[in-house]
């Protein structure tokens, strides 16, 4: 990345990314606003990151302790309202069972903890390294590759219809 990147291209590299952090962990009415909080907060410090290359993680950062925040100020645990997940679906004539999917993946990770939903969203969705998603949640390599085996032996379990054997920890 450039040392002088506009704002244009600052919000084009990284809102994309923001928004879908933020869409999956703030209520619907508040996505946009959270969102924006974000967005001038990683334009207001861009001349002190030291590495230009490391946008994105730092920015993800950023969003991570805006969302405790914004929990924090609203006094509420985070949920995951199944009305409010995103629906990219094909365009079929029958999307009945991409339905059913969709809301049972969703209701399976609105059974993980919210560091679980984390990892996989930023290991396995957003294809960030294990060291990249250990700076971005504030802990180690080794932590993230742990939750991330946890995370996903979880979601298989309560995907699979076994909620006792995986979901929050």
């Amino acid at each position: 990345m450039e040392a002088d990147l506009s704002f244009d291209k600052t919000y084009e590299v990284i809102f994309p990314l923001i928004y879908r952090f933020v869409s999956i962990r703030v209520p619907k009415a508040d996505v946009e606003d959270v969102s924006a909080e974000i967005i001038v907060k990683v334009w207001r410090g861009l001349p002190n990151i030291e590495k230009k290359n490391a946008l994105k993680s730092w920015a993800l950062k950023i969003a991570t302790h805006q969302i405790v925040d914004y929990y924090r100020s609203h006094k509420r645990a985070p949920a995951m309202n199944l009305e409010e997940i995103s629906r990219p679906l094909p365009q079929e004539s029958d999307q009945s069972e991409t339905w059913a999917t969709l809301l049972s993946v969703g209701e399976a990770l609105a059974k993980l903890s919210p560091q679980q939903v984390n990892v996989i969203q930023l290991r396995l969705i957003e294809g960030f390294s294990a060291g990249e998603v250990a700076e971005i949640l504030g802990t180690s390599q080794q932590a993230v590759d742990s939750l991330l085996y946890r995370a996903k032996k979880g979601f298989r379990s309560i995907y699979q219809g076994n909620p006792g054997k995986g979901g929050r920890g």
